[in-house]
C-alpha cells in the first residue's frame, strides 16, 4: 500500500510540472506571473502538496523562482544569467561535439532532421517547434560525447526554459529566425566535411552575444 501511494505522488507531480511548463511555454503564464498554487490545485483537482513538489522541480530546472515569504514566479530573463547561461553551453558543447567525433559517435542524420524542423517552425511561425527542434539539435550533440556526467551537466541548465522563452521572445520582436536556423545548417554541414575545427569554431559563435 506504501508503495502504491508513493508511484500515485511521483505521478501527480509529473503532471502538475508538465501542466505548467505547458503554461510557461503557450504563454499562460508569463515571465514575473505569480504561480497560485491554490488555483493549480483546484484545477487539476491534486494535492497543493503535489503543487509544492512541482514547484520545487521547476525552481531546480529554472523555469521558476522562489521567494521566502513571497510566493514563487515564472522566472524573468536577466541578460546577465542569458550571459552565464551562453558562455557554460560554448564551452561544454563544443568539447561535446570533439569527443563525439573523435569516437565516431555523431549522429548527422538525426541532426540534419532537427534543422529541418527548425527551418519549418520558423516558416510556419510556431515558436515550439522551433524551441523543440533547437533543443533536439544541441541534446544530439551532448549525447554523442558518450560522457554521462557531460550530459547531466549540460542537462541542468534549464535549457528547455531559454530556448522555448527566446523563441517566443525573438518572434514578438520580428526577428529572423531562419539566420539562427541556418547557424545550426553550417554546423552539420561541417561536419559532414569532417572539418572538427570549423564546426567546432562554428558551434563556440553560435553562443555569441
Amino acid at each position: 500500500m506504501v508503495a502504491s501511494v508513493g508511484l500515485k505522488r511521483r505521478v501527480l507531480r509529473d503532471d502538475v510540472v508538465e501542466h505548467i511548463v505547458d503554461s510557461i511555454l503557450n504563454g499562460y503564464l508569463k515571465p514575473g506571473d505569480k504561480i497560485i498554487e491554490t488555483r493549480i490545485s483546484r484545477e487539476l483537482q491534486v494535492s497543493q502538496g503535489a503543487v509544492r513538489e512541482a514547484i520545487r522541480d521547476l525552481t531546480a530546472r529554472g523555469f521558476v523562482e522562489t521567494e521566502p515569504y513571497k510566493g514563487s514566479r515564472v522566472k524573468i530573463l536577466s541578460s546577465g544569467e542569458l550571459y552565464e547561461y551562453y558562455a557554460v553551453r560554448s564551452e561544454l558543447e563544443p568539447l561535446a561535439l570533439g569527443w563525439g567525433f573523435e569516437l565516431n559517435r555523431i549522429d548527422v542524420d538525426k541532426l540534419a532532421d532537427a534543422v529541418e524542423r527548425m527551418f519549418s517552425g520558423v516558416e510556419e511561425k510556431d515558436m515550439t517547434v522551433v524551441g523543440q527542434a533547437d533543443l533536439d539539435f544541441h541534446r544530439t550533440i551532448m549525447e554523442c560525447s558518450g560522457n554521462g556526467s557531460l550530459v547531466r551537466s549540460w542537462e541542468v541548465l534549464a535549457n528547455d526554459y531559454w530556448m522555448f522563452s527566446l523563441a517566443k521572445e525573438h518572434f514578438e520582436k520580428g526577428m529572423d529566425l531562419s539566420v539562427h536556423a541556418r547557424e545550426h545548417l553550417k554546423i552539420v554541414e561541417a561536419i559532414n566535411i569532417g572539418e572538427l575545427e570549423l564546426m567546432k569554431e562554428l558551434l563556440k559563435d553560435h553562443f555569441s552575444l
